[in-house]
């Protein structure tokens, strides 16, 4: 069924009846709906702690498929929550409803309504305008879509508003670093018999990665965050008693592999594309192969256990 055009007023328990039963996010808990000038929502976010909140946010603009509005005030309802932890919530949080099409910079806000709702096999439509009046969401709908079966297949893809500062090179202008070890990897390649040569960048492909982290060690671009992480795999890898208790939830019983396997992914994860092509010493293919066995071998290795406490650590250490 095709309907062109339709006015529609939404209240504030309509739009609550909406997110609980099309767009409900698992961690977001909506209490109640209100809407006056602006729309005030009071809810409450479990990410290990609940935090309750009320959030005020006002409707600026509808421009190309997108709904631009923006934050008008906030307030954490827990008292007794520690700062840093509502801020780690608040983060958590934030990252939830931007996987769901709602993005948010600075207190201006942007939401995807067609990605929101595109597990909804119902309803399809276009929004000409959206404002708020009287107590009521006015929405100005066009070209709509209605399944009463549910048949409606929707090909939405999530637009990102995240700002990329990659750094833009050529793989062909990047200089290989020379050092001694590129002096004696040559020499043992000469030495190689003629069958194996053509195999010698997967021969090396250890002496390599060894060589690859040594360089990020010395090498100045890299943090010293991931430096950090890399000389403290290293030293665990190269002690012979645990430093980790058996006993410790999920990474108590990780082995050295899955420590060597976590610091090569943090390095391939957190160190520019540039900076890790110049130190290494093999072609650049075997680096692409290197990588994706690190990512494949990462989820099936203790390393997924280390790599999300790591993360965690990451945005607690950022707050």
């Amino acid at each position: 069924m095709n309907i062109s055009n339709i006015n529609v007023g939404l209240t504030g328990e309509d739009l609550l009846s909406i997110y609980n039963d099309f767009v409900s996010i698992k961690e977001l808990n909506i209490e109640n709906i209100e809407i006056k000038e602006d729309i005030r929502i009071v809810g409450s976010f479990t990410k290990g702690i609940v935090i309750k909140f009320e959030c005020r946010f006002k409707l600026n603009s509808m421009e190309n498929g997108l709904i631009n509005g923006e934050v008008t005030g906030f307030k954490i309802l827990n008292i007794g929550i520690v700062s840093f932890l509502r801020k780690i919530a608040l983060k958590f949080a934030l990252k939830s409803l931007s996987d769901m099409g709602i993005s948010y910079d600075n207190g201006k806000v942007i939401i995807q309504y067609k990605y929101l709702l595109k597990d909804i096999p119902y309803v399809d439509f276009d929004i000409h305008s959206i404002y708020c009046a009287y107590g009521v969401l006015n929405v100005e709908l066009k070209n709509i879509n209605l399944s009463l079966g549910g048949e409606l297949k929707k090909e939405i893809e999530l637009i990102s508003f995240e700002k990329e500062n990659k750094a833009e090179f050529n793989e062909e202008e990047i200089k290989k670093t020379e050092d001694c070890y590129t002096k004696g990897r040559e020499k043992v390649s000469r030495k190689l018999p003629e069958k194996a040569k053509k195999y010698k960048d997967y021969i090396f492909v250890l002496p390599d990665i060894a060589a690859l982290i040594y360089r990020l060690l010395k090498d100045k671009r890299v943090s010293m965050k991931t430096k950090l992480v890399i000389s403290g795999a290293v030293a665990y890898i190269t002690i012979p008693s645990d430093l980790i208790p058996d006993k410790v939830p999920f990474v108590g019983k990780i082995d050295d592999i899955a420590i060597g396997i976590f610091a090569l992914n943090v390095i391939m994860t957190d160190v520019p594309l540039n900076i890790i092509m110049e130190n290494w010493q093999g072609k650049n293919d075997i680096l692409v192969v290197v990588k994706n066995v690190i990512e494949y071998a990462t989820n099936f290795t203790g390393a997924k256990n280390i790599d999300s406490i790591y993360r965690v650590m990451e945005e607690i250490l950022s707050v």
